[in-house]
């Protein structure tokens, strides 16, 4: 996030799903706001305390407009669904909106239930794959792809993209069966270099 920050000069940023501000902390921008119903650390900027859905109600009629949008809240797609098309209204014309969460490499990691084990956080990336594919399947005015990094790291834009087949009731084996061509995946190497 920093790193398109720098290159592209990014002055506002928006995180949905700050959580304990560890992501939150790190940005270097101008100006920051962050949205979580239960933010468990003190957070450095705007920290406002409530759900993202919320959020952008409080913010539709103002023309608010953000140069990146981070979307790591609910990791279900019925909200991150919600979450993308609030975020498309309130994105600048040159902005980014980042993901986490897009390349879960196992079923179990995109499973719906988050459970903890022991007491322990098992790996879990929910079901925002789904989301970001049905954007590729559905929307031919966006330019996407997901750094294959940290469980994958989708990045949208406003643009063009040749739309990838409508799956109906999307499952993992779907996701398995051409990982590639339905995320658009690209090395780190590849993103760095655009």
């Amino acid at each position: 996030i920093n790193y398109l920050i720098s290159k592209y000069k990014l002055k506002n940023y928006l995180e949905i799903g700050v959580r304990d501000g560890t992501n939150f902390n790190k940005i270097e921008i101008d100006s920051k706001i962050g949205v979580d119903p239960e933010p468990t650390n003190e957070c450095f900027g705007k920290i406002r305390v409530m759900t993202s859905d919320e959020y952008f109600l409080k913010i539709k009629d103002t023309g608010v407009k953000f140069d990146i949008i981070f979307i790591d809240g609910l990791h279900l797609d019925y909200q991150v669904d919600l979450d993308l098309k609030n975020s498309l209204k309130h994105l600048s014309k040159n902005g980014f909106i980042i993901m986490h969460d897009c390349n879960p490499p196992t079923k179990f990691h995109q499973r719906e239930n988050y459970e903890l084990k022991n007491h322990k956080t098992p790996f879990w990336n929910g079901t925002v794959w789904k989301s970001y594919v049905k954007l590729r399947m559905n929307n031919p005015n966006l330019n996407m792809c997901v750094v294959d990094c940290d469980w994958g790291i989708g990045i949208i834009q406003k643009g063009k993209q040749k739309t990838i087949k409508n799956i109906k009731n999307l499952r993992y084996k779907d996701l398995k069966s051409d990982r590639e061509k339905m995320l658009n995946l690209i090395s780190i190497y590849e993103f760095l270099c655009e």
